[in-house]
């Protein structure tokens, strides 16, 4: 059985709980075992915008709680992916951690290099692997056609992920999702931000990236959008539905999470198991056309 410490981040379990709950459904079902650790702090992402050096302990405080425990990390939200990534990859200069580590020794803690992070989805693609997924489906997925959403901090940069996913040409999630059944569908705006990071500094150019991403799949046959990132989910999700009023459009695109759309496909209840009852746009008909 795999092990690791479950990293949830600030957000997921305060806006999008369904994708804790799908997540840590689906990874029992297939044997991953998820360790709490209830000293993690935040990521470190949003503190860089005013100190580097802040960011980067606090991303650094919170591998060495998971190496003290000899456990790689498991994340949900491709930001905080990205924080803890970029933050091993700055430690791998000696300066840099033995400058770290000076703060960390204040809290009875050293960070040695030995703890990986691995994205949710990536654990699925290879400690799970598209094959096994493929003989784990009980549900009917082949008529689902679906428009998969990366997020930045799940690719980008590419040497803090040791080469797993080309960055401007992505396929891991479009094969999860067709390993379910489901069709992935390409489009223009596949690799467009969600524009999460941009919104506390300007709205308007946040809701931007949102509403192009939403007009090139406007004319797509698709069910729905499903991605990999509570960030991203908030923004096509939340401000899917301020866009609405501001534009007079009705866009109404259901957003779903992989984990989510993954425990359908393996047998789980969509509402006990899965939170879809907890989705701000609609998901009535998604689950209409699954049942």
């Amino acid at each position: 059985m795999n092990k690791y410490a479950l990293f949830l981040g600030c957000t997921t379990p305060t806006k999008v709980p369904q994708y804790e709950l799908a997540s840590r459904w689906v990874c029992k079902y297939f044997g991953i075992e998820l360790i709490d650790i209830k000293d993690f702090i935040c990521c470190g992402i949003n503190q860089v915008n005013l100190s580097i050096e802040a960011g980067l302990l606090m991303a650094s405080m919170n591998l060495a709680l998971a190496e003290a425990k000899e456990l790689d990390i498991l994340t949900l939200c491709a930001a905080c992916t990205g924080a803890l990534a970029e933050a091993i990859e700055r430690l791998k200069d000696d300066t840099t951690k033995n400058r770290v580590n000076e703060k960390l020794g204040e809290f009875g803690l050293e960070y040695k290099g030995r703890t990986k992070v691995k994205h949710i989805s990536r654990v699925l693609y290879e400690d799970v692997g598209i094959e096994r997924i493929k003989e784990e489906v009980k549900k009917d997925l082949s008529g689902f056609c679906v428009a998969p959403h990366y997020g930045c901090h799940y690719l980008k940069p590419k040497s803090a992920f040791e080469g797993f996913e080309e960055p401007d040409n992505p396929r891991s999630l479009h094969q999860l999702i067709s390993a379910i059944g489901a069709q992935p569908v390409n489009y223009e705006a596949l690799d467009l931000c969600c524009g999460g990071k941009v919104f506390p500094v300007s709205e308007d150019l946040a809701d931007s990236l949102v509403q192009k991403k939403l007009d090139s799949l406007k004319n797509k046959r698709i069910d729905a959008m499903v991605l990999q990132c509570q960030t991203c989910y908030l923004m096509y999700s939340d401000r899917q539905k301020e866009i609405n009023k501001k534009s007079g459009k009705q866009y109404n695109l259901p957003i779903i999470l992989y984990p989510q759309l993954l425990g359908v496909a393996l047998g789980a209840d969509p509402v006990k198991n899965l939170g879809f009852n907890l989705h701000t746009v609609s998901v009535d008909k998604v689950l209409e056309k699954i049942a």
